[in-house]
Order: structure tokens, then sequence, then C-alpha cells
């Protein structure tokens, strides 16, 4: 080491300029260069190339080995193009030149930076494979369906994913669907293979038909594992019952939308599901509960009395009792009668020979010929005749005569009397004869002596009756007081024929609570065979509370009458029959010796489970809302329904074939 220590601070910083300052030409010689030509020189003198990011690089890498893939079936095309021509010559496939052309297709991308010997480029080779093959399933597919057998083209379209859509019950039918799965695995999966790599083609074959047994093996596994612990937890409990109500439904979709809708159709009548869904199937299922489980059977014995006594209380609401219909009338005679007594007094004596001679011209026409229409009609004119005295007869009379006619009309009298009533429209002209009289007669008195008469008959109550009065001569007319009366009757009229149709509709049977039961089909022929008159007779709200109880009987009826109940043991061991159907199969699982034998050994460790099965499955059937939520639930995983999810998986069941076709 040379020594320093003398040499000068000046001298020392001459020396170490000199020793870091290049010659002249060597620095002017890249003056002038650009940083690109610098770097290219750089490289040039070091070997060494541009090294793009990490990212670039890999996406560089994949999206060439998608073209690769993709050249590997055009490569074969190529070659299955010349081996066809040259069949003619005797001439067959080189291999050899097929080879050839995929090594230079990985040589032209390794000059372009690609990288043949990483994942990314082997993973895109084998996705522009799969991607190129792609169609060799639906042609294959197309071509079986239109040849008439649409299950073995459904196989080859997916690539052995799917064969049937629907598989029927049997073993024999799932052992064909399996073996259709595994034909349509062959023949694409052996196809797809080819034409990457024609020499690998049969065992691409081998792992097509391999697949859909493996895969079928494996979900069984894992679908039996699951549902040996699902009978143990809430959601799990929620899926078997979801699982019980689907498959006794008739209609699932349909059941579900009309138990999301469901309503009281009269308050206090809580539908079960049964009657809310309207479904066959659920009622079959509600009839088999009630003789698999005592604690269903008592909640719906109790539901059943709550809903009779509902719909007997709606119509009592709006019919009558003895107590209150005559409460309504002792309020209605209140009303009328003074306006009665007013108008009767004031027609005081009523000219009799016109009322006479009316009723002389009705005996005289032919149309009131008949025996009991002659008969009628000469009663009452007698009876006329006999209670007037120098032309007139006394209106109270008249209003006596009147009211024996309307006994007649009402079927109030029995015997020959009660006979007349045969001679209705005779005996209702003479009652409008009878009325026309009266009202004449009480429009003659002045108008000073009206109101006294007025005020005699009710001091008290004037104003009630005043549109029974005229406007010229303060009259209170007879028909003032027949409108006012018809008007009041109104009401007492419609609550008398809706006591007549309660008794009418009411069988001998009793609920739990002793009353008696309303019978559906005596009221759906009731409201058939008279409903358009007593839609003349009730209110349009009145009608509505008929009809709505008429609605929630039939619902009910449903539940009694349709379907077919199932056994006990079906319902009553829930826990272990899933699992067994999952292990063995819907018909093995689900038979009666596998449930029987197999199952009285599961009894124990699943006691539990089944008894809080029962109750779900028991709420579930008396609440529309709980059913609802649990037909909402998904269902078991049966294959993916979104289309995206469908190619994904059928992608998957493609890509394994084409492993062993890989060069």
């Amino acid at each position: 080491m040379s020594d320093f220590s003398k040499v000068s601070d000046a001298d020392l910083l001459r020396m170490y300029q000199q020793a870091n300052t290049p010659p002249a030409p060597l620095a002017s010689a890249f003056a002038n260069l650009s940083d690109a030509e610098l770097l290219r020189q750089y490289q040039a003198a070091t070997g060494d190339g541009y090294k793009p990011p990490f990212g670039m690089q890999t996406m560089g890498n994949a999206g060439a080995g998608l073209i690769r893939g993709a050249g590997s079936v055009a490569s074969t095309l190529i070659d299955a193009g010349k081996a066809a021509a040259g069949v003619v010559r005797g001439e067959g496939w080189n291999f050899q030149e097929d080879a050839g052309r995929r090594k230079a297709m990985d040589d032209a991308f390794a000059s372009l930076g690609v990288d043949p010997d990483s994942a990314a480029y082997k993973v895109g080779k084998v996705g522009g494979e799969v991607a190129a093959t792609w169609p060799v399933g639906g042609i294959f597919g197309k071509a079986a369906t239109m040849a008439g057998a649409p299950a073995l083209g459904n196989a080859l379209a997916t690539g052995g994913m799917r064969a049937a859509d629907a598989v029927g019950p049997g073993v024999a039918q799932g052992a064909r669907n399996l073996l259709l799965r595994g034909l349509g695995g062959a023949v694409t999966g052996g196809a797809s293979a080819g034409l990457v790599s024609p020499q690998d083609a049969g065992t691409g074959a081998a792992i097509g038909a391999a697949l859909p047994v493996v895969g079928k093996v494996a979900g069984a596994g894992a679908e039996t594992a699951s549902a040996l612990l699902r009978p143990f937890t809430a959601k799990g409990q929620d899926r078997i019952t979801s699982n019980v109500l689907r498959e006794f439904a008739t209609d699932p979709e349909a059941a579900r939308a009309a138990l999301q809708a469901s309503r009281e159709l009269v308050p206090g009548s809580a539908p079960t599901s049964a009657m809310a869904a309207g479904d066959a199937g659920l009622a079959a299922l509600s009839r088999a509960m009630q003789n698999a489980n005592p604690e269903y059977a008592s909640s719906l014995a109790a539901r059943t009395t709550a809903q009779n006594q509902a719909r007997t209380a709606a119509i009592e609401e709006i019919a009558g009792n003895t107590g209150k219909i005559d409460l309504a009338k002792a309020a209605r005679d209140e009303l009328t009668a003074p306006m009665r007594e007013a108008a009767l007094s004031a027609a005081g004596q009523v000219p009799a020979n016109g009322i006479l001679s009316s009723i002389d011209r009705l005996l005289a026409d032919p149309n009131n010929a008949g025996k009991l229409s002659q008969q009628a009609l000469n009663e009452f004119r007698n009876r006329i005749a006999q209670f007037s005295k120098d032309g007139a007869i006394d209106a109270r009379a008249l209003y006596a005569i009147r009211k024996d006619i309307n006994d007649v009309l009402g079927g109030r009298l029995q015997g020959e009397a009660g006979n007349l009533r045969y001679a209705a429209g005779q005996l209702t002209g003479v009652k409008g004869i009878i009325d026309d009289a009266i009202d004449q007669a009480s429009r003659r008195v002045p108008a000073s002596t009206s109101r006294e008469l007025a005020t005699a008959a009710a001091p008290n109550q004037v104003g009630p009756y005043t549109a029974g009065i005229t406007a010229e001569s303060a009259t209170p007319t007879w028909r003032g007081y027949l409108e006012t009366y018809a008007k009041e009757s109104i009401p007492i009229n419609q609550m008398k024929k809706l006591d007549e149709i309660l008794k009418q509709v009411q069988t001998g049977s009793v609920d739990s609570q002793g009353g008696l039961v309303l019978s559906a089909a005596k009221l759906n022929n009731l409201l058939k065979n008279k409903g358009a008159e007593l839609g003349k007779e009730l209110s349009a709200e009145q009608m509505d509370v008929l009809r709505r109880i008429q609605a929630d009987l039939n619902a009910g009826q449903l539940v009694n009458n349709t379907g077919r109940a199932v056994g006990s043991n079906t319902l009553q061991n829930m826990a272990q029959n899933q699992i067994l159907e999952s292990a063995l199969g819907k018909t093995l699982g689900g038979s009666v010796p596998m449930q029987t034998t197999v199952g009285r050994l599961m009894q124990l460790p699943y006691g539990a489970a089944n008894k809080q099965l029962q109750e779900k499955l028991s709420a579930a059937m008396l609440d529309p809302e709980t059913a609802a939520k649990l037909l909402t639930q998904p269902q078991a995983f049966s294959g993916p329904k979104n289309a995206l999810l469908r190619g994904v998986a059928a992608g998957a069941y493609r890509f394994p074939p084409l492993l062993a076709a890989q060069d």
C-alpha cells in the first residue's frame, strides 16, 4: 500500500479526479446515444436479455398456451385430412410429421420469449384444447337425439355429466342411466383426446367412461356422510322437513305460491297448510300424520273445532236470534205504529164499492178461473162485503183483512186456509186493491184535521214518520207508512233468512266443544240452487260472508276427501329413512324391508331426532307461513341450474381425458 501520509490534500484530490475520469475519446463515443441504444449495447455486451414483470410474463405464457392448444387440434385435423387423402394411395397417419409440427409451434413461441415449460403455458395449452374440442360432444349429442336417443344425446353432449333429465325408480333404471353416462363420457372423451393426440384416443375414452362412475360414487358417499349428521342440526332438520313436503306435494311450486298468499277467509278460521295450498298430496300427508302422530291429530282436532266455531260465529254475527230479532221488531214497530194509526184514523170510512168491483173483475178474468183462485178471491171479497155498511168499510177492518192475506201468503195458516197460498198472485192483487183504497181515503182529510190525528196518534213522535206525510196537506198517508215499514223490515227479514240458512247447513254432528258442525255440501247446494234469489234478499256484504264460509269449508273438505294417505312408518322414522335413501337410493333405501329392518336398528340413535322432526313437520302442516318458508329452501344439489355453472361442470368432465393427450 502506497504511503500517502506525506502527500498534500490538493495533490490527493488531483490524483483522485485523474483516476476516475474516463478517457476523452470513450466519453465522447456514448455522448450522443439514446437510452434504448445504450440498453441494447449493454445487453449485447453482457448477454443479459430483457425480462418483463412476472405477471405480464405469466399472462403471455398462458395466452401462448391457449393458442398452442388450439394449434394441436388444428395439426391433428391437417394430418387427418392428409391421411384421408392418402388412403387412396395406401398411406397411413404420419405421426412423426404431427409431432414435428407441434415442436415447431413450441420453438416459435420460445423465440418470442415464451417459456413452453412454464405451468401457465401448460395450463393454457390444456384450456385451448378443451375449447377447441368443446363442440365434439354437442355434435355427437345432436346426432344421437335426432336418431331418437335423447338420453344418450344428453350424455354425449355433457361428456357423461348427465343422461336422462329425470331418472325413474328402480335399480335397473339407475344402472341404465349410469351406463349411458359412461358411454357418453367414453365417446366424447375419446374423440376429444384423439383430436389432440390421435395415439391417446383410447386412454381418453377410458378416462371419460370412468369419470361418471367415480363422480357418482364420490357424490353418493358425500351425501350419505352428510345425511348421517343432518337430523341433529336445526338446518338439517329444516332440509329433511322441506324434502318431505316436496316429496308429498303434487306441485311443490304451486303449493308454495298458494301458501305464501294464504289468508283467513273467515276471521278466526286459520287454515292449515293443506287447506291453504289446495294440494292433494299435502292433504294425503295431513291424513297420514293424523295416524302417525297423536300430538298432530290432537292439534288438528282443536284447529277444526276453532274453524267450525269461527264459521258459525260469522253467520250468527249477521244473522238474528229470537232476542235479536224481537228487539229489531220492537224498534221498527215503535217507529211505524204511530204512522199506521194516524193513516188509518185519517182514512176512516173507506168506500167499499170500488174495492168490490175491482175484485169482481179479478173473478171474471179467465186467467183466474181455477178453483183455488176463485176460492181465494171469493173468500176475501165476502169478508170485505160482510164488514161493509152503506157502501163503506172501516179502514181498520180493511187492515185486519189485509193482515189475514199476509198470513196466507207467508204460509202461517194450516189446512184448507193454508192451501190458499197457492193463489198468491190473486191474493197479492187483492192486497194491492186494499192498499190503494186506504191510501186514497187517507188523503181526503183536511190538513188541520190530519195534524190533529197525527198528534193524537203520536204526540211525541211526529218527526219519525214525516216521510208518509204529503207536502200539500201534511196527511200521514198509507203508502208512506207501507214504504217506511218495508224499509225498516229489510234487516229483520235478512236476519230471519240468515238464521234459516244457519239451521239448514248445520249437521247432526258436533265438534269437540259441542257446536253443531257446518256442512260444505249443504251450503254448496243452497248457494247453487238459491244463490240468485238470496242475492236479491241479502246484502252484498252478507252474501260475501256466505261465499267466504263456503270456500273455507270446501278447503277443509279437500283435506278430508282427496289423496291417499301413506303408512305411518314413513313419517315416524324420517331421520333414518333419509339416510337409507341417500346411501341406497330411493327404491332400495325406501323399500319396506329395508326401512323395517335396518331402520329399526337406527331408532335408538335417531329416536330424539325423529321426535323433533315430527314436531317440525306438524308445525309446518298447521302453519302455511312456516310451510312456505320450508318449501322456499334450496333443494338438495341435483346438478347446476345456472347456464354458467353447467358450463363449468361440463368443463370439469372434459378436462381429465385431455390430460392423457399431452405431448
